[in-house]
């Protein structure tokens, strides 16, 4: 009975197991997929079942996609080291130089995303709102002085026609001023609300990207 059952349980681990090829049929379903570090835990565990070289330059290809270059150039150097065919050391060789390439290059320079316009007020907006401003003075005053004209009862009758004629002209001349320097106000107002300016953009330094295709499979 008990032998019976450690023969079933060899039989288990054996189902279990899983072989380079099953390890290698994930990492092609993965890397399709774009999941490159999972793609990578596949990898090492079929290269700790079997040291295929062919399983190390594998491993420099996802290293290439996951942007660790340095990593990437160690594992296509010691597939080299292993001494492949010459055709497979200069597909090694050119990768190599394209994980070089990366870690030489700048990053690209690229504007930041452009900010909404927003509203900016100027010197024209500033002397439209003054000359408004100057107008009210003048208006009031003018209202103001000829409401004092026109109560000035002093002197003959003729004298108090002409001043309540005056203050009437006054008076109106105030009024008009005033309606001026309120419109010249509201027309800087209304020009600082739809005067829309774009925002300076500064050039930002964007991450590097990477996208390097198989070029073999194994």
């Amino acid at each position: 009975m008990k032998c019976l059952a450690i023969v079933a349980l060899l039989v288990a681990t054996r189902a279990d197991a899983q072989t380079v090829d099953d390890h290698l049929a994930k990492v092609r379903e993965l890397y399709d997929r774009g999941e490159f570090a999972d793609a990578r835990n596949e990898l090492l565990a079929a290269y700790r079942l079997e040291a295929r070289p062919e399983l190390l330059f594998a491993l420099g290809q996802v290293e290439l996609n996951l942007g660790h270059y340095a990593k990437a150039i160690e594992y296509y150097e010691q597939f080299i080291a292993t001494g492949p065919e010459v055709d497979q050391v200069a597909l090694a060789q050119q990768a190599i130089g394209a994980a070089r390439a990366r870690i030489a290059e700048k990053p690209p320079v690229v504007p930041p995303p452009r900010p909404p316009p927003h509203r900016a007020w100027d010197a024209i907006d500033t002397g439209i709102a003054v000359l408004g401003g100057a107008g009210l003075i003048a208006g009031s005053g003018m209202v103001a002085y000829s409401h004092r004209l026109a109560g000035d009862r002093s002197g003959t009758l003729s004298r108090y026609d002409r001043r309540l004629s005056l203050a009437t002209r006054d008076q109106w001349i105030g009024v008009g001023c005033i309606a001026a320097g309120a419109i010249a106000i509201g027309g800087a107002v209304l020009r600082w609300r739809l005067h829309l300016v774009e925002s300076e953009l500064r050039p930002i330094a964007a991450p590097r990207t990477a996208g390097v295709s198989w070029v073999r499979r194994w």
